[in-house]
């Protein structure tokens, strides 16, 4: 059940807001219950296999916590070296406890012999959430290329990919470093439960941490109007970014790189404009489908962190991953890139680092090597990127290029290489991608790639270079051209949905910012409306996949 069906959008959320309405007299408490109730149905509805496989992941998990939340009777010396990254503003605690910690969790039980320090008590329940991760997602490849490189034949059948594994996984990860890291304390499994299972981020994101949202499920509240307007507001945005803009614009994407992957005639232009359309189709999808958890947080009274800062607006690499997916940004800083050695241990160390930590953040994105080199290319970008900033800090060059039309330039290169890198993240193949570079560089070479027909046999010079851009019939008409001019004007000319439901960083509001207005709600329901009319249309959300 998506967000953007017609079971979600006329029964389960208009029930969960009755039920809600109805729990208010029971405080916190019933509030709490209501969400997890539904929370449970809204995963189990995937599949009760998913559900049950969570069930034991959290259960498995909780019990990990309270070994580690749990003292020793005779603590050893402990030492703690607080560690700061300045350069990624994140300071990270680096706490090497020495205590131990029986396995069971138990202070009491003289029977239990074998005991693990708290540290490897954690290392040990972070390889048990990595494991299913691993089995779920890679195994295919792994068996694929083994096969491979042994040059047999090994028909290994590929376990289906769990929903939300990929974040939910994250999620728990984070949970337990902090609880090792005393940040977190336990607070029974009922409240785990729902922290770790709550609907409108468990499949989709964005990456919480208990820090965010436990003393939001304390403090669980009735609904007020302003919030039900702010959420419903927010959730519309986000339902027309990914059903009116990147379901539509997904259409032309998928036939231009279906196309290189067959190795079929494929022309510069629309290797181009296939490009173009997948790069948008992404954003608009991921970052619409962001919109609208969080709006549903709103609804509830709950305050998701924000996840997409207008990313195509960067000036750099480093600055896109500043704007993009933040809380995966965040948590490959906290939990990889910082753990890594970060920049403390010079400018060599800190690229390869972050060279490393991008490679891994490519791997969680899919099993393949497109993501792989993917990775790899973000991660050499960032390590130039710093290298440069770094270079032209303080000087008058670093002046210069923050002038309004170098700063233009600056992100219209950035847009550039990101495009270019969204091209092997869409590809199925190393081979796809390549053909779709070689079009979009060099185009077709020859006639019948070029689509020239007999009567067009006696073009030379200029009008055979423009024959070969010419299109293959994989992108018709001119609606494509039309979505990509409201994909540019809605990235480039409008403010992006945070600021106008919550304002810039700086605390002001731009001039299309929400209100609480007659113009507003008409607007909203014209966009809802038309929506509703393309909800049928059979779509999924991009990043179920990764």
């Amino acid at each position: 059940m998506l967000f953007n069906s017609y079971s979600f959008l006329f029964a389960f959320l208009p029930l969960l807001l009755v039920c809600w309405r109805l729990a208010q007299g029971y405080g916190p408490t019933g509030l709490a219950f209501v969400l997890l109730a539904f929370s449970t149905v809204f995963y189990g509805l995937w599949g009760l296999p998913f559900l049950i496989m969570l069930a034991v992941i959290l259960g498995m998990n909780y019990a990990f916590a309270l070994a580690l939340a749990a003292p020793d009777p005779e603590p050893a010396p402990s030492a703690a070296t607080p560690e700061s990254d300045a350069a990624e503003g994140a300071d990270a605690e680096t706490q090497d406890k020495t205590e131990s910690s029986c396995m069971c969790g138990s202070r009491k039980q003289s029977g239990c012999r074998f005991r693990l320090s708290r540290k490897s008590l954690l290392t040990v329940a972070l390889v048990l959430n990595l494991l299913p991760l691993l089995w779920f997602k890679y195994s295919a490849f792994l068996a694929q290329n083994i096969a491979a490189l042994l040059h047999v034949q090994w028909h290994f059948t590929s376990p289906g990919l769990p929903l939300g594994i990929s974040f939910y996984t994250f999620i728990q990860i984070a949970w337990l470093v902090s609880v090792y890291r005393g940040q977190v304390t336990p607070q029974g499994f009922t409240r785990h439960a729902l922290f770790s299972a709550c609907f409108p981020y468990v499949i989709s994101g964005p990456i919480v941490r208990y820090e965010q949202m436990g003393s939001q499920f304390d403090a669980l509240a009735p609904t007020t109007a302003e919030n039900l307007a702010r959420g419903f507001a927010l959730f519309t945005m986000g339902m027309v970014k990914k059903v009116l803009l990147a379901d539509s614009i997904a259409l032309y994407a998928d036939s231009v790189f279906n196309a290189a992957e067959k190795a079929f005639p494929l022309s510069g232009g629309e290797a181009w404009l296939g490009s173009l359309c997948y790069t948008f189709q992404l954003y608009f999808d991921f970052s619409g489908y962001t919109d609208m958890a969080v709006g549903l947080g709103l609804m509830l009274g709950l305050k998701l962190p924000e996840n997409f800062d207008s990313p195509y607006k960067s000036t750099g690499i480093v600055d896109f991953w500043r704007r993009w997916h933040i809380t995966l940004s965040s948590w490959l800083r906290d939990f990889l890139y910082i753990p890594l050695g970060g920049n403390r241990q010079g400018r060599f160390m800190q690229y390869r680092n972050l060279f490393l930590t991008m490679l891994i953040g490519g791997a969680w994105h899919g099993a393949g090597w497109t993501f792989i080199v993917w990775g790899a290319l973000h991660g050499s970008m960032l390590s130039i990127n710093h290298f440069f900033r770094a270079c032209i800090k303080g000087k008058a060059l670093e002046r210069i290029l923050a002038l309004a039309p170098l700063r233009l330039c600056s992100i219209l290169f950035t847009f550039f290489c990101i495009n270019l890198c969204w091209v092997v993240f869409r590809a199925l193949t190393i081979e796809g991608a390549g053909r779709m570079f070689k079009a979009m560089f060099t185009g077709p070479f020859t006639r019948e790639a070029a689509g020239l027909s007999a009567t067009t046999d006696g073009l030379t010079g200029f009008a055979a270079m423009v024959a070969r851009w010419l299109p293959n019939n994989y992108i018709q008409g001119w609606i494509p051209f039309a979505l990509l001019l409201v994909s540019f004007f809605v990235v480039w000319a409008l403010p992006n949905t945070h600021e106008m439901l919550h304002g810039r960083r700086d605390g002001t509001f731009p001039r299309l910012a929400w209100r609480p207005t007659a113009a507003w709600a008409t607007g909203l329901a014209v966009m809802a409306f038309l929506t509703l009319i393309l909800v049928s249309r059979k779509a999924t959300f991009l990043y179920f996949q990764f």
